[in-house]
């Protein structure tokens, strides 16, 4: 179970770590910690739905853990810190946000959804996937191209979206099979 944990989630935690810390060599480290504590913890998951939710509790509270653990821990740390941890009601909606994509995806003609699920949701590189399906770099990006356009007209059919300045919102019309 550890390694499916780590080959479906270790990208989107990376990202979610380097967006925190900027820094992907420090990243790396602390999504090493994550792995180590998820390996101590893992009889502590109670099904796939928690899962998610979990993991990114952990990389909150090892990136706490970083920034105190550092020398130079100053108020503003503080703040960043309380940044972190209030941020933590948004991990349900980006949760509900894969979801929802995932099932949308799924929905896309295998030569999309395949390419769309590597792409998007796990964030590997175009020339890994394009080798890991034996395409054509042109052939990937292309695939990816047309997937994105049919997801974004599925999208577009499933929820409502508002752009303001602190990104986009999205109300779901129930349309895509996701339960809201």
């Amino acid at each position: 179970m550890f390694e499916k944990i780590w080959q479906d989630f270790h990208q989107q935690l990376l990202a979610f770590i380097i967006g925190k810390v900027s820094d992907k060599q420090l990243a790396e480290d602390i999504l090493q910690e994550v792995f180590i504590k998820v390996h101590k913890n893992i009889d502590a998951v109670e099904g796939v739905e928690q899962l998610s939710a979990w993991l990114y509790q952990i990389c909150r509270h090892s990136i706490i853990d970083f920034y105190r653990a550092k020398k130079n821990y100053s108020a503003q740390t503080d703040d960043e810190l309380s940044q972190l941890v209030a941020e933590e009601g948004n991990s349900d909606d980006q949760i509900q946000l894969n979801r929802c994509l995932r099932i949308l995806i799924a929905d896309l003609p295998e030569q999309y959804s395949q390419i769309l699920l590597a792409s998007e949701l796990e964030q590997e590189k175009q020339q890994r996937i394009a080798n890991n399906l034996r395409l054509s770099l042109t052939t990937t990006k292309s695939r990816i191209k047309r997937g994105r356009e049919q997801l974004k007209g599925k999208l577009q059919a499933c929820c409502d979206f508002e752009f303001k300045e602190s990104g986009p919102e999205a109300v779901c019309k129930n349309q895509c099979g996701c339960s809201h």
